[in-house]
Protein backbone atom coordinates (compact mmCIF):
# COMPACT_ATOMS: atom_id res chain seq x y z
CA UNK A 1 0.00 0.00 0.00
CA UNK A 2 1.22 3.27 -0.96
CA UNK A 3 0.97 6.22 1.69
CA UNK A 4 -0.69 10.12 0.40
CA UNK A 5 1.74 12.56 0.71
CA UNK A 6 -0.37 15.17 -0.47
CA UNK A 7 -0.60 18.66 1.35
CA UNK A 8 -3.20 20.22 -0.90
CA UNK A 9 -5.80 17.31 -0.89
CA UNK A 10 -6.01 17.35 2.83
CA UNK A 11 -6.42 21.27 3.02
CA UNK A 12 -8.98 21.74 0.26
CA UNK A 13 -10.94 18.45 1.76
CA UNK A 14 -10.76 20.89 4.79
CA UNK A 15 -12.26 23.38 2.68
CA UNK A 16 -15.20 21.93 1.50
CA UNK A 17 -13.74 21.48 -2.05
CA UNK A 18 -15.25 20.36 -5.08
CA UNK A 19 -13.25 19.44 -8.27
CA UNK A 20 -14.42 19.28 -11.88
CA UNK A 21 -13.14 16.86 -13.97
CA UNK A 22 -13.16 16.49 -18.11
CA UNK A 23 -12.94 13.98 -20.99
CA UNK A 24 -13.89 13.91 -24.57
CA UNK A 25 -17.18 12.67 -23.12
CA UNK A 26 -17.92 15.41 -20.97
CA UNK A 27 -17.73 16.81 -17.43
CA UNK A 28 -18.63 16.24 -13.71
CA UNK A 29 -17.96 17.89 -10.52
CA UNK A 30 -17.25 16.29 -7.21
CA UNK A 31 -16.60 16.58 -3.78
CA UNK A 32 -12.94 16.09 -3.23
CA UNK A 33 -13.76 13.80 -0.57
CA UNK A 34 -15.44 11.39 -3.11
CA UNK A 35 -12.12 11.27 -5.30
CA UNK A 36 -9.98 9.35 -3.35
CA UNK A 37 -9.97 5.84 -2.49
CA UNK A 38 -8.11 3.67 -0.05
CA UNK A 39 -6.28 1.67 -2.51
CA UNK A 40 -2.40 2.16 -3.04
CA UNK A 41 -2.41 1.43 -6.01
CA UNK A 42 -5.38 2.92 -7.95
CA UNK A 43 -6.13 6.03 -5.33
CA UNK A 44 -8.56 7.95 -7.39
CA UNK A 45 -12.09 7.51 -8.94
CA UNK A 46 -11.32 9.13 -12.02
CA UNK A 47 -11.14 7.64 -15.10
CA UNK A 48 -7.76 7.00 -17.21
CA UNK A 49 -8.88 9.67 -19.68
CA UNK A 50 -9.94 12.32 -16.92
CA UNK A 51 -8.51 15.38 -16.65
CA UNK A 52 -8.85 17.48 -13.13
CA UNK A 53 -9.69 20.86 -14.42
CA UNK A 54 -10.50 23.20 -11.99
CA UNK A 55 -11.14 23.25 -8.15
CA UNK A 56 -14.62 25.13 -6.98
CA UNK A 57 -14.93 26.35 -3.16
CA UNK A 58 -18.22 27.86 -1.76
CA UNK A 59 -18.08 31.07 -0.04
CA UNK A 60 -16.16 30.53 3.16
CA UNK A 61 -17.12 33.94 4.47
CA UNK A 62 -16.52 33.87 8.38
CA UNK A 63 -14.57 30.50 7.84
CA UNK A 64 -10.52 29.98 9.38
CA UNK A 65 -8.78 27.04 8.39
CA UNK A 66 -5.00 25.77 8.93
CA UNK A 67 -2.89 23.33 7.71
CA UNK A 68 -0.25 21.49 10.14
CA UNK A 69 2.22 19.29 8.77
CA UNK A 70 5.13 16.56 10.37
CA UNK A 71 8.18 16.05 8.42
CA UNK A 72 11.58 15.22 8.45
CA UNK A 73 13.35 18.49 7.30
CA UNK A 74 12.49 21.93 8.04
CA UNK A 75 12.19 22.69 4.89
CA UNK A 76 10.77 21.59 1.41
CA UNK A 77 9.11 18.06 2.33
CA UNK A 78 6.43 15.19 2.06
CA UNK A 79 3.98 15.13 5.23
CA UNK A 80 4.56 12.11 7.01
CA UNK A 81 1.69 13.55 9.32
CA UNK A 82 -0.85 16.09 8.40
CA UNK A 83 -3.93 17.87 9.63
CA UNK A 84 -5.45 20.15 8.08
CA UNK A 85 -8.83 21.93 10.04
CA UNK A 86 -11.66 24.83 8.97
CA UNK A 87 -14.09 26.12 11.09
CA UNK A 88 -16.72 28.58 11.23
CA UNK A 89 -16.75 30.34 14.30
CA UNK A 90 -19.67 32.32 15.59
CA UNK A 91 -19.17 36.05 16.99
CA UNK A 92 -19.39 34.48 20.64
CA UNK A 93 -17.02 31.89 19.60
CA UNK A 94 -18.84 28.83 19.32
CA UNK A 95 -18.76 26.32 16.60
CA UNK A 96 -21.15 26.56 13.80
CA UNK A 97 -19.62 23.80 11.53
CA UNK A 98 -16.01 22.35 11.29
CA UNK A 99 -13.98 20.15 9.45
CA UNK A 100 -10.81 17.75 10.06
CA UNK A 101 -8.77 16.05 7.86
CA UNK A 102 -5.59 13.89 8.83
CA UNK A 103 -3.05 13.56 6.09
CA UNK A 104 -0.39 11.00 5.21
CA UNK A 105 -1.77 8.12 7.52
CA UNK A 106 -3.45 6.13 5.23
CA UNK A 107 -3.72 5.63 1.02
CA UNK A 108 -5.74 8.74 1.13
CA UNK A 109 -6.33 11.65 3.39
CA UNK A 110 -9.25 10.80 6.20
CA UNK A 111 -11.53 12.58 7.01
CA UNK A 112 -12.60 12.91 10.71
CA UNK A 113 -16.47 12.91 10.58
CA UNK A 114 -16.75 12.46 13.86
CA UNK A 115 -14.37 14.82 15.59
CA UNK A 116 -15.69 17.80 13.58
CA UNK A 117 -19.43 16.86 14.28
CA UNK A 118 -18.34 17.09 17.75
CA UNK A 119 -17.24 20.35 17.45
CA UNK A 120 -20.90 21.89 16.28
CA UNK A 121 -22.28 24.14 18.66
CA UNK A 122 -19.47 24.13 21.23
CA UNK A 123 -16.54 26.40 21.91
CA UNK A 124 -12.69 25.88 20.86
CA UNK A 125 -12.03 25.23 25.02
CA UNK A 126 -9.44 22.62 26.63
CA UNK A 127 -12.20 20.43 26.83
CA UNK A 128 -13.61 20.55 23.21
CA UNK A 129 -10.24 20.97 21.63
CA UNK A 130 -8.94 17.66 23.83
CA UNK A 131 -12.30 15.60 23.18
CA UNK A 132 -11.97 16.32 19.29
CA UNK A 133 -8.43 15.74 19.35
CA UNK A 134 -8.60 12.36 20.87
CA UNK A 135 -11.49 11.59 18.45
CA UNK A 136 -10.05 12.52 15.28
CA UNK A 137 -6.51 10.54 16.52
CA UNK A 138 -8.70 7.45 15.99
CA UNK A 139 -8.90 7.45 12.29
CA UNK A 140 -5.43 7.68 11.80
CA UNK A 141 -3.99 4.21 10.35
CA UNK A 142 0.06 5.11 9.76
CA UNK A 143 1.40 3.05 7.33
CA UNK A 144 5.15 1.72 7.54
CA UNK A 145 6.52 3.01 4.53
CA UNK A 146 7.46 6.57 5.24
CA UNK A 147 9.65 8.56 7.37
CA UNK A 148 9.14 7.98 11.50
CA UNK A 149 7.99 5.19 13.67
CA UNK A 150 3.99 4.54 12.30
CA UNK A 151 2.83 3.90 16.09
CA UNK A 152 4.37 7.35 16.92
CA UNK A 153 3.03 8.63 14.16
CA UNK A 154 -0.48 7.21 15.41
CA UNK A 155 0.45 8.88 18.84
CA UNK A 156 1.72 12.35 17.98
CA UNK A 157 -1.84 12.87 15.78
CA UNK A 158 -4.06 14.02 18.36
CA UNK A 159 -1.25 16.69 19.26
CA UNK A 160 -1.02 17.68 15.82
CA UNK A 161 -4.77 17.91 15.65
CA UNK A 162 -4.61 19.84 18.66
CA UNK A 163 -2.52 22.34 17.75
CA UNK A 164 -4.78 22.83 14.61
CA UNK A 165 -8.00 23.85 16.49
CA UNK A 166 -5.67 25.81 18.78
CA UNK A 167 -4.53 27.99 15.76
CA UNK A 168 -8.10 28.43 14.39
CA UNK A 169 -9.02 29.13 18.30
CA UNK A 170 -6.80 32.25 17.57
CA UNK A 171 -3.78 30.77 20.03
CA UNK A 172 -0.55 32.34 19.07
CA UNK A 173 1.40 29.10 17.93
CA UNK A 174 4.45 30.81 16.19
CA UNK A 175 6.24 29.15 19.24
CA UNK A 176 4.94 25.64 18.43
CA UNK A 177 5.50 25.92 14.14
CA UNK A 178 8.98 27.34 14.97
CA UNK A 179 10.04 24.33 17.77
CA UNK A 180 8.13 21.54 15.14
CA UNK A 181 10.09 23.27 11.96
CA UNK A 182 13.60 23.19 14.18
CA UNK A 183 13.36 19.86 15.92
CA UNK A 184 11.79 17.37 12.94
CA UNK A 185 15.46 16.39 11.71
CA UNK A 186 16.21 15.04 15.17
CA UNK A 187 12.63 12.98 15.98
Amino acid sequence: MAVSSTDTAAALMALGAHVRLASRLGEREVALTELYQNDGIHYMKRQPNELLTEVHLDSLHGWKSTYWKLRRRGSFDFPVLSVAAAAKISASSVVEDARIVVGSVACLPLVAVEASNFLRDRPLNHDSIAQAAALAARVAKPLDNTDFDMTWRKRVTAEFVTYALRDLRGDDMRGERLLLTRHSSSL
